[in-house]
């Protein structure tokens, strides 16, 4: 399993990665008798950016080069993934005369807009849950989640958006 926890900003790394605190927050969220198997810790730093431009000349971004995400839920690579069969779809047209390179500009059309409204909407969503101190309002969240899976039709709706799926479909609209 993989467990993240917000380090305080003003707590010293050697602190924050001590099997102490961690073990302590694990407890804390997942409590157990026996001590947890530690195999890897680190700290990072989150940033939300957009490259400007996906395209320049023969040279594409794509993934983490064009797009860095806060890493909970896995949308940066799920995006990078999509990001990809994209760029390669368009590159096999072109290469094999199917399109002139005007197609190429296409690739940032359609992945720069969806990365923006669609991966950066839901990881802002996912940190600022996660940071959220006041218990009342963290328990609204939490009920929020539980009704929203309850309910069939937007428990698609929110799998198909934070699948990025529903992005993919808006993104095949622009020309």
């Amino acid at each position: 399993w993989r467990a993240c926890f917000p380090a305080q900003i003003d707590e010293p790394d050697d602190h924050a990665l001590s099997d102490e605190v961690i073990h302590g927050r694990l407890q804390s969220a997942f409590p157990k008798t026996a001590p947890y198997n530690l195999v890897h810790r680190n700290l990072y730093k989150t940033h939300q950016r957009v490259a400007a431009k996906f395209r320049v000349g023969r040279v594409f971004l794509a993934g983490d080069a064009a797009h860095v995400n806060n890493p909970i839920g896995g949308l940066g690579l799920n995006c990078g993934i999509h990001d990809a069969m994209e760029l390669a779809g368009t590159l096999d047209q072109v290469v094999h005369g199917l399109a002139d390179e005007s197609l190429l500009d296409r690739y940032e059309r359609r992945r720069r807009p969806m990365n923006i409204q669609f991966v950066q909407e839901a990881t802002i969503a996912n940190k600022r849950r996660l940071e959220e101190n006041d218990p009342k309002v963290r328990r609204a969240n939490l009920d929020e989640l539980r009704a929203r899976a309850e309910d069939p039709v937007r428990h698609k709706e929110f799998l198909m958006r934070s699948s990025l799926i529903e992005s993919v479909r808006k993104a095949a609209l622009i020309a």
